[in-house]
């Protein structure tokens, strides 16, 4: 395999999903054009169309439908070999699945909703079922690319489900392997209708290993890359971990805020086979708008982000339908590339990760879906595992505690985590469960909350926590009251500094109701409001629901098992936003001093790499402000871990120069007296 991607750090992909009805579309193509245009933004490698979602090709292919505009000719490869003699490595784009020539014109091949009707008939995205024919189509034309070109890499779009299919061949398939018909009841306590979602993975699974396996078969040495952006949505994609399995490394294309980017890259991070990781994202404001371009400002921004988490970055531009590139978009990209290059010789290593926070693939569902038709338009298209992964990753980088993101592929390394959050988690496997059992018996320290592990990820609820005797609690039930509080002991009064028992912490959600074992602290307790919320005629005060009835059940519950401990909470307090402060201070009690921190503002985030084999560590702020251009930060004090080790040099990157540091205890002390977008240093021991 080669290891082009080792090196690159700038990239770009030119979306081309053009349609052919217009005999002007694509007639002003011109691939010298294109070649230069991207190479004076200095990027370091190029991602070209050889189809597109449109199901049309780009070069002469006996597989395929070419774009009629083309002619027979080729634009595809004159292209390639552009980037070529430029010494810019090329990763042929192909989509699969998505492909409205072959959904048009191959009815069989079409996904389809229960009723039998093609789930593209009102859409431009025609989509095409793995499980159908199209599968060998699309084996047979990524052969082909592979036996007529030659290119460093390959990325494969769309590599997850859009829908539930149920088309003939899901259908047949289904009831070969599990004797039954296809469920359309959503129900994650179903074992029937979990089955099939198992199955749906691995066939979604089945299925990209397949395509991999032909690059890999018919050009040794190019990289495979599946689209990697449905990691951190939700169970409709079918996209677990081991979709990884299927990539040299992973990336994905995204369009949010800076939080989403520092989630995605550190779960990348942690789950791609080889690194860097990648990340993606347009130009332009987003997909749907073809002009509207996001400020250099945000670009740099994002830029900056990717180096700080040691990823690539690709810049995502659209082509324009007859064919033509605005070159101002590149000479905006050169700017940037300027400013982040001399970083890049830096970056890499062994991302510093005090807290892991758990991503379970298999628990991207909302329970409140159970007993919903698959049809029914009320169907959640969220998460709350999902969106508690999320609050909880902006509290830990907001107060800069040192955080990853990871899953199940990670279980044998859990030692690099201090602490694990388990966010909102319902789900679990016996592996899952038996592995994190191990590692809080060897010192680990667990938080979880709520319902966590009370279902097995075969749809079966079990009568009590699959981890109860790590948590030290036992699953009784659940209130019926949906706004709850949490009363501090007297134990637990440093967990709960706001809040006293006349006053607890209140949570706009139910709570489990748990019995604490033996042996177990207790921090906290329930508190209930005077009257059920939902009634409304029986209240205490009209506005809200003040608390009103102590009890003596356990909701904060500290247990020490092994050498480890747990922390668990009958409420999903990461999840709240209102209670940030609350959950960090729980994770600096737990494990805290941490390796790096800061009195940075919340805007700025720091992460860390350790460079074992170049005797260093290196320390990264990023400004990423909501409203740009940055407000430069002004006086931030880092404290980094030293390890016992023996401070020998700090310095300011990219010029290296010498930085001034002071000694307190074992941890290095600097400042930082102004900060725009970006500052790295390198901490140097022994």
């Amino acid at each position: 395999m080669s290891k082009w991607y080792q090196h690159s750090f700038r990239r770009n992909l030119i979306d081309m999903h053009i349609t052919d009805w217009n005999d002007q579309f694509l007639s002003r193509f011109d691939p010298d054009f294109y070649v230069d245009t991207v190479c004076s933004a200095q990027a370091d490698a190029a991602m070209v169309y050889a189809n597109s979602h449109v199901g049309l090709c780009y070069y002469p292919t006996q597989i395929g439908h070419q774009h009629k505009a083309l002619k027979g000719r080729d634009i595809f490869g004159p292209v390639v070999e552009g980037f070529h003699k430029r010494g810019i490595p090329v990763i042929t784009y192909f989509t699969l699945i998505y492909d409205d020539y072959q959904y048009r014109h191959q009815p069989d091949w079409r996904m389809r909703h229960p009723n039998g009707e093609g789930v593209a008939e009102a859409s431009r995205y025609g989509l095409c079922c793995p499980n159908s024919p199209h599968r060998a189509y699309s084996a047979a034309h990524v052969r082909e690319l592979c036996q007529q070109y030659q290119f460093e890499g390959i990325f494969l779009d769309m590599t997850f489900w859009p829908n539930v299919c149920y088309c003939e061949y899901c259908r047949k398939r289904f009831k070969a392997e599990m004797g039954s018909e296809l469920p359309t009841t959503v129900n994650w306590e179903n074992p029937v209708w979990v089955t099939f979602q198992r199955k749906r993975e691995a066939w979604l699974n089945e299925f990209a290993m397949e395509i991999t396996n032909v690059v890999r078969e018919a050009a040794p040495g190019v990289t495979v890359q599946h689209q990697g952006s449905t990691y951190p949505l939700g169970w409709r994609t079918a996209v677990t971990e081991r979709l990884a399995k299927a990539s040299d490394y992973v990336g994905g294309d995204f369009y949010g805020d800076s939080l989403e980017g520092s989630v995605v890259r550190k779960l990348f991070h942690n789950l791609s086979p080889n690194l860097p990781q990648e990340f993606m994202t347009t130009f332009a404001i987003n997909l749907n708008n073809h002009t509207a371009k996001k400020s250099p400002e945000l670009l740099e921004a994002k830029a900056s982000a990717c180096l700080a988490d040691s990823s690539a970055f690709l810049f995502i531009d659209a082509i324009d339908p007859i064919g033509t590139i605005n070159p101002d978009i590149y000479k905006t990209m050169r700017c940037v590339f300027e400013r982040t290059k001399p970083y890049e010789r830096f970056v890499g290593g062994q991302q510093v990760q005090d807290v892991g926070i758990y991503l379970n693939t298999e628990a991207k569902y909302d329970p409140s879906d159970s007993g919903k038709q698959i049809d029914d338009p009320t169907l959640s298209w969220e998460a709350p595992h999902l969106q508690a992964i999320f609050r909880a990753a902006r509290t830990l980088a907001e107060e800069h505690i040192p955080y990853g993101v990871f899953t199940r592929n990670s279980l044998g390394e859990l030692n690099k985590f201090k602490a694990i959050v388990l966010p909102n988690m319902l789900t679990l496997s016996a592996e899952e469960a038996d592995a994190l059992r191990e590692w809080v018996r060897g010192g680990g320290i667990l938080y979880a909350s709520g319902d966590a592990s009370a279902l097995r990820n075969d749809g079966q609820r079990q009568s009590d926590f699959m981890l109860a005797d790590v948590f030290g609690a036992s699953y009784e039930g659940k209130t019926a009251e949906t706004f709850t509080y949490i009363a501090p002991t007297k134990a637990g009064e440093a967990y709960f500094p706001s809040y006293s028992v006349q006053w607890p912490l209140g949570l706009d959600k139910a709570q489990v109701i748990v019995r604490a074992h033996d042996g177990a602290e207790v921090l906290g307790t329930l508190t209930l409001p005077y009257t059920l919320p939902s009634d409304p005629r029986h209240y205490a005060s009209i506005h809200s629901n003040p608390p009103g009835i102590p009890s003596e059940h356990p909701a904060l519950i500290l247990n020490h098992f092994g050498k480890g401990m747990c922390l668990y909470c009958t409420g999903t307090i990461e999840a709240a936003d209102m209670h940030r402060d609350t959950f960090a201070e729980w994770m600096r009690l737990l494990a805290g001093p941490f390796s790096v921190s800061t009195c940075a503002p919340k805007a700025v985030e720091v992460t860390s790499y350790r460079q074992p084999d170049r005797g260093r560590m290196i320390i990264s702020l990023v400004n990423f402000q909501k409203d740009l251009p940055n407000i430069p930060v002004n006086d931030i004090e880092v404290r980094a871990d030293t390890c016992g080790k023996t401070v020998r040099a700090l310095q300011l990157l990219p010029d290296e120069k010498a930085w001034a540091y002071r000694l307190e205890d074992d941890a290095v002390v600097f400042s930082v007296p102004t900060l725009e977008t970006l500052r790295m240093f390198a901490l140097y021991l022994d």
